[in-house]
């Protein structure tokens, strides 16, 4: 590897000035392309694709519609529904389906300009309001009136011509035969117009049933057992409540990110619109009646647009404060060249997952600082090899090439180990996760070609003699500048300088005390680490969205104005598949069903409660619910047949599915629970009691040959969050054996590939007490913790350990040797790890504290892997060269030999 690696740079340095142009150019075209990257607008990164749920709950949405854009329309409801505003939420839900031909609504009118934009998108698969409800209700009953009427007078003309008939076989005259036909007719009409009053008196309704029918509307929608006009129990998902009402529009399966961004702008366009504006009563109060848009897709859309440039503008704070680290305390010629590599190779990097078609995730952002803070450390490490090599009196072309010879090995191998902890996060069933690992491998592969080519090619265009200035021929005016941005910042050099003076003795004094004490130094490190073991299960893990991101989101703002109103937030749904769907033992199964879980939690069918904080769940769109209707038995086969087949297809198609060949009702229904916002942990334990109700123990099960269901999106948010939780321990022990797999196959020695391991199994442990101790909780950003802490410590355990066996292979003593190592490579890696701790740093004072965890808990991984390694380590060493023994033993064995004991050494 030593000859692949010194042919490489000897090549790049033969051409320098072409290498870094390329590569410059390269690096701006990615960063370019970069910039297109939008965020990830769709929830389907946060969850397991490959789970059977994921696949049932797409092949629901292709049946009936993605999760629903909610506009929550505020105001008293009769307001909203008693009044002419009822013609505007008409007008509205018919806009927003995008069925008016070219958005035309109203009749006579010009189309709004928003409704023509939703007509030529056609984003929506269903549409479900108070409106359209009404509408269809009234078109509906008047279809039914009028069949009624129709059969009634068939039936009037039939009595009276059996009554004709009779008269005539009696000798009745012409005139009495006639009385007597007309007679029995009028008996079956007066009996019919008796039902109609009947029905009139009992719903107080007067006329025919119509939208601009009052009292028709009345009976529709308020319970006439409540007062004033509170809205029927059933009707939660259109009229949750007296003072609200709800419009439900289902995105069209398959729509692009950029096509359902542009469906939610038009959606908040048209309620916006002047033509949809509704008019304040002032017998309702003074606060006229608005709308919010809201919804998962509104909040996915809203978090995107407001996170993303927050993120980037901590992304350039973060690289600046590197930036003046880096030059503070790498004191190497060309000491900002590091930072330019990591940026290079984040540039090309990112430019890759943009050309691919990727977006930007959480994780992907994540991506960002650790590739940076591995690239400085490779960038660094090939420069202080370099450094070397021109004091001890080569050339800057052939210290290149010999810097590539001695360093890029063992870099390679750094490199491989982190990478091969990385990539056991590709197991993780959630695709950001997966996404996270192959992306940073990437970039550390880019990385590391960036350093051993184009930084060696930089380094090699300086003098030969002095390696901190360029090349003769007087002073450019970057030279002057650059002297006078130096002096500048003399004090800080010299404040710098006296603080690593000073941590330089203690790092001295720290490890002569591994070297003296050796097997103290590794008891302490490991009871340390099995406390933070032992305290790890009891970090909390924040999943709250609430908490995660800041509280004037509008998009939040939103989401808390439509679980106060309607009491949820979000939906979860149960779809029972049955062999006859209106077999009345199926549909009073799904009854029970609906209502124990309701019960279980929380909510009240004679008390309806969903604003209440102890109730978690509440009744939606539900099959059972209509055809029981005001009933508590359970329907007959015909009555359910006949409802269903009366059963506007406008309300059908939300609750159960439509034979393609017939047109019918098919053999799957839905029940549908609103949910709140909750902790996912929470969510889970809800999502699981619902599946256990489908057949509980020692409770009525489900009858043969019914199959149910839990599905939506917050049922896979839950499980995935879970498995995600679950597998934390799981993938960090996965990842010390990848590495260990990696430093056995390139060492072909289990003992110097598994003493790097000691500090690196250790500093999981302490990261996790640190965590503990100051409090810092975990949140879904920062999941990959063990991995993370795995491959810093790696890259730092590997490079020191790999120039301690360095210098004893070429005759040091066993103090000399780690004095040398920690002198040389322990100054380049201690410059990288407080250079990538400054910019981590940054990211714990913004406000979104998903980021700002996540920078407090990888400031944390780097501090402790850092100082874990350069005290554990130089133990470890000692440890291993006495062939594992207690110190004891060790110092009696060396001074048995005539060697100074270690504790002599230093």
């Amino acid at each position: 590897m030593r000859h692949l690696m010194a042919r490489i740079a000897g090549r790049s340095v033969e051409r320098p000035t072409p290498v870094i142009v390329a590569a410059v150019l390269l690096a701006l075209i990615g960063a370019v392309a970069a910039l297109r990257l939008e965020a990830d607008r769709s929830p389907s990164s946060l969850v397991d694709k490959g789970s059977t749920t994921y696949k049932q709950t797409q092949a629901f949405y292709d049946q009936f519609g993605d999760e629903p854009v909610e506009i929550l329309v505020k105001g008293d409801l009769q307001q909203l529904l008693l009044t002419s505003n009822l013609g505007k939420l008409l007008g509205l839900e018919s806009c927003l389906s995008g069925k008016a031909s070219g958005g035309h609504v109203f009749k006579g009118e010009p189309a709004p300009a928003p409704c023509a934009a939703i007509a030529k998108l056609n984003p929506s698969a269903v549409v479900f309001g108070p409106a359209t409800f009404l509408n269809q209700f009234a078109i509906e009953a008047n279809k039914l009136l009028q069949q009624q009427s129709q059969a009634t007078v068939a039936k009037a003309r039939q009595v009276a011509q059996q009554a004709v008939a009779r008269a005539r076989r009696q000798g009745f005259s012409p005139a009495e035969t006639q009385q007597a036909g007309v007679s029995a007719g009028n008996q079956v009409l007066q009996q019919f117009q008796q039902q109609l009053l009947s029905l009139a008196v009992k719903y107080g309704q007067q006329g025919l049933p119509q939208v601009t029918n009052k009292q028709f509307v009345t009976s529709v929608i308020c319970d006439p057992s409540m007062p004033l006009c509170q809205p029927k129990a059933r009707l939660a998902a259109i009229v949750p409540s007296a003072n609200s009402a709800l419009i439900s529009v289902r995105l069209r399966p398959g729509l692009s990110d950029a096509q359902r961004a542009q469906a939610i702008s038009l959606f908040r366009q048209a309620t916006e619109d002047p033509a949809f504006h509704l008019k304040r009563f002032s017998t309702f109060g003074p606060t006229p009646p608005s709308y919010v848009v809201s919804g998962v897709p509104v909040v996915f859309e809203g978090l995107a647009q407001e996170l993303s440039p927050q993120i980037f503008i901590l992304l350039a704070a973060a690289l600046a404060a590197m930036l003046i680290t880096l030059a503070l305390v790498f004191r190497a010629p060309l000491r900002l060249l590091p930072l330019a590599i990591a940026l290079g190779a984040a540039g090309i990097t990112f430019g890759f997952l943009s050309l691919i078609g990727g977006s930007l995730t959480m994780a992907s952002i994540a991506v960002l600082p650790v590739l940076i803070g591995l690239s400085v450390d490779y960038a660094i490490q090939f420069q202080a090899r370099f450094v070397e090599a021109v004091r001890e009196g080569s050339s800057a072309t052939r210290a290149a090439v010999e810097a590539a010879a001695r360093g890029g090995p063992v870099i390679a191998t750094a490199g491989l180990a982190t990478a091969g902890g990385f990539l056991v996060l590709v197991l993780s069933p959630i695709p950001m996760v997966r996404g996270f690992a192959l992306l940073l491998v990437l970039g550390i592969a880019i990385a590391f070609a960036l350093a051993l080519t184009v930084g060696l090619s930089a380094l090699s265009l300086l003098s030969p003699g002095r390696p901190d200035r360029p090349p003769a021929g007087g002073p450019s005016r970057l030279a002057k500048a650059r002297a006078r941005v130096n002096e500048a910042l003399r004090p800080a050099y010299e404040f710098s300088a006296r603080v690593g003076a000073a941590l330089g003795r203690a790092g001295r004094r720290a490890l002569a005390v591994s070297i003296a004490a050796p097997g103290r130094v590794l008891v302490v490190a490991a009871v340390l680490a099995a406390a933070g073991w032992g305290v790890g299960t009891q970090i909390p893990v924040i999943s709250d969205i609430r908490e995660l991101v800041p509280r004037n989101l509008p998009a939040l703002q939103d989401v808390d104005q439509l679980e106060n109103a309607t009491g949820v937030s979000g939906l979860t749904y149960v779809t029972v598949t049955a062999p006859d769907l209106t077999d009345p033992k199926v549909i009073s199964w799904m009854h029970a069903f609906e209502q124990r879980v309701l019960t279980r939690h929380g909510y009240s069918e004679t008390a309806p409660s969903c604003q209440s904080p102890q109730t978690e769940i509440c009744p939606e769109i539900s099959l059972p619910d209509f055809l029981y209707g005001d009933s508590t038995s359970a329907p007959s086969q015909s009555r359910i047949r006949t409802d269903l087949r009366l059963l506007p297809h406008y309300v059908s198609q939300a609750m159960v599915t439509t034979d393609p060949k017939t047109g019918r009702p098919g053999n799957t229904g839905v029940i549908t629970f609103g949910i709140k916002v909750m902790p996912f942990d929470q969510q889970k334990a809800l999502i699981d009691d619902i599946r256990a109700q489908i057949n509980p123990p020692g409770g009525p099960a489900a009858p043969p040959g019914v199959k149910a269901e839990v599905l939506g999106l917050p049922v896979l948010a839950a499980d995935a969050n879970s498995a995600l939780s679950g597998s934390r321990y799981l993938v960090t022990v996965a990842g010390l054996l990848a590495v260990a797999l990696v430093l056995v196959a390139v060492y072909r020695s289990a003992r110097r590939a598994l003493v790097p391991l000691i500090p690196i199994v250790l500093a999981t442990g302490w990261s996790s007490l640190i965590l503990w101790i100051t409090g810092v909780p975990l949140n879904p950003m920062s999941a990959t913790l063990g991995a993370l802490v795995i491959a810093i410590a790696t890259e730092f355990s590997v490079l020191l350990s790999a120039r301690y066996y360095e210098e004893r292979a070429a005759g040091g003593s066993l103090g000399e040797a780690l004095r040398r190592a920690f002198a040389r490579t322990g100054a380049a890696v201690a410059a990288s790890g407080v250079t990538a701790i400054a910019g981590f740093a940054v990211l714990a004072f913004t406000n979104i504290r998903m980021l700002r965890d996540f920078g407090l808990v990888t400031v944390f991984d780097l501090g402790v892997a850092l100082l874990g390694v350069l005290l554990v380590l130089p133990a470890a060493l000692v440890w291993a060269e006495g062939g594992f023994q207690p110190a004891p033993t060790l110092i009696a064995r060396f001074r048995r030999r005539g060697r100074p004991a270690p504790a002599d050494v230093h």
